[in-house]
Formats: structure tokens, sequence, C-alpha cells
């Protein structure tokens, strides 16, 4: 796998988010500008964050595969190729951490709480060294990096070294119990992340150029915008193709011609 792939990272903007009102509208605009607004996180992210010791307000990415819960809008982000980290900046995981501070992560044997959050800590990679990482975890439990792509469970359960348990590698278990997270800190993005590719539907995309059209930016940027939506940046799923199969199909290509 080539260090351009490592690099995609992506973000769904939830169904909830695209009903009623402009402000999917709004949040595509800020992202084309690259003026990424402070998250908002829900009640179940903050118990998790809280209870993890996650700190300085992260967005949180998954590693080159788009999730059925992204919902109808899809960011692709490439890492910028000369990025600089802090030293202390964390992380990645190669699990969704919501997903595993709430139980939705099974593990053999099963672990409480307390347990978790150790192991969150030993799991947690640094964000200067997470592609090295990602790439290892490819290398050491899949055939194939099309085979993360789709989803499916690692070779072995062996994904969480050092911690006296393995996480189940199948059922009950789903794709985010195998799935590299990334979480930036809103203040790092600037500068680090650059939005490759917007995936939305057809109706999507006409309702977001109307939308644009009609004033709620500058006419210049307006067109600036426009040129950027229509070379080859906005990706629309063939017919009868939801959004995240087409994602996942564009990744499969990536990954392919890398």
């Amino acid at each position: 796998m080539v260090d351009t792939v490592n690099r995609l990272l992506t973000r769904g903007l939830r169904n909830t988010r695209l009903l009623g009102g402009g402000n999917w509208r709004e949040l595509v605009t800020r992202a084309v500008r690259g003026e990424w607004p402070s998250p908002v996180a829900s009640p179940q992210t903050l118990e998790a964050e809280h209870g993890l010791g996650i700190l300085d307000k992260p967005y949180y990415f998954y590693v080159l595969r788009a999730e059925d819960s992204y919902g109808l809008v899809v960011f692709v982000l490439s890492e910028a190729e000369d990025v600089v980290w802090p030293d202390n900046a964390k992380g990645a995981t190669p699990f969704d951490s919501g997903g595993w501070w709430l139980g939705k992560i099974h593990t053999k044997p099963p672990v409480d709480r307390a347990a978790r959050e150790a192991a969150f800590g030993t799991l947690d990679v640094p964000l200067w060294d997470w592609q090295d990482a990602f790439e290892q975890y490819i290398h050491t439990q899949y055939g194939t990096v099309e085979d993360y792509l789709e989803g499916r469970p690692p070779i072995s359960g062996d994904q969480s070294p050092g911690t006296g348990f393995t996480i189940i590698n199948g059922p009950p278990n789903n794709a985010r119990a195998w799935t590299w997270e990334v979480r930036v800190p809103h203040e790092q993005i600037a500068g680090r992340l650059t939005l490759k590719k917007v995936f939305m539907t057809e109706v999507g995309r006409h309702e977001y150029v109307d939308w644009l059209w009609r004033g709620p930016v500058a006419d210049s940027e307006s067109l600036q915008i426009h040129k950027w939506i229509i070379s080859d940046h906005v990706e629309i799923p063939k017919q009868d193709e939801s959004v995240m199969q087409a994602v996942r199909d564009w990744m499969a290509l990536e990954v392919t011609s890398g």
C-alpha cells in the first residue's frame, strides 16, 4: 500500500444533520473552505471522551472506510505530505473509540470499563505514528487491503497485544471493531488535512448548488466553490448504489492504482 493511500481519511454527516434546513450545506461549504467548525459532540461521545481521557475536542475519522451510519454526505480527506504533528498529539486506535467505551465492541474474555480504559491507553497511537501502525496492522491482519476496505474481519483475534484479552473478530462484533479511527484535535486540522472529495447523491448536489447560487455566500466565493465542485471533486453514486458503496468503490480504485 502506498503512503498517499494511507493518508486518506473519511468522515460522514449523520442523517440527522441532513433533515430540515440548510445546516448540512453550510458544513459542506466550511469543509470546502478548510474552516471546520468546532465539533458538537453527542452525549454518548462526551461520555466516551470523559471515560477514555480523550481531550481537545477532536474530529473523528475512519481510515479508508465509510460506514453505513455516515449518512448521505461523506468527506474524504488527505493528510499533507510534509505534515508535522505535535509529539503529544493523539491518536489512532484499531477500533471505534465510542463503541469501545460503550461496550459495543466485544472481547474474549469480557472486560469491564476500567480494563477498557487501560487498554485504550495501551492501544492508542500518536498521530505522528498512525500511518506506520496502520500499515503494520494491514500487513499482519489482512491478505489484501481490499479485505479491510470491505469491512471483513482481520485474520486473527490478536489485535490487542499486551491487554490480556482479544477483540472478537466476528459476530457479535461488526466492522467498527476492526476499522481504524483517527482523532484529530479541531485546532490541528488546518494545514494538515485537505478535503479531497465529497460524496453525495445527485439530488443532494443539485440542492447544494441551488442553495449556493441563492446567495448565502459572496458571489466570488460561490463561483470558486462551484468550480471546485464541478472539477471532479464531488462524486455521485451510480444508479441504485449507496453513497457509502460509492466511497468504497472509489477507495478500492485508489488502492489499485496506487
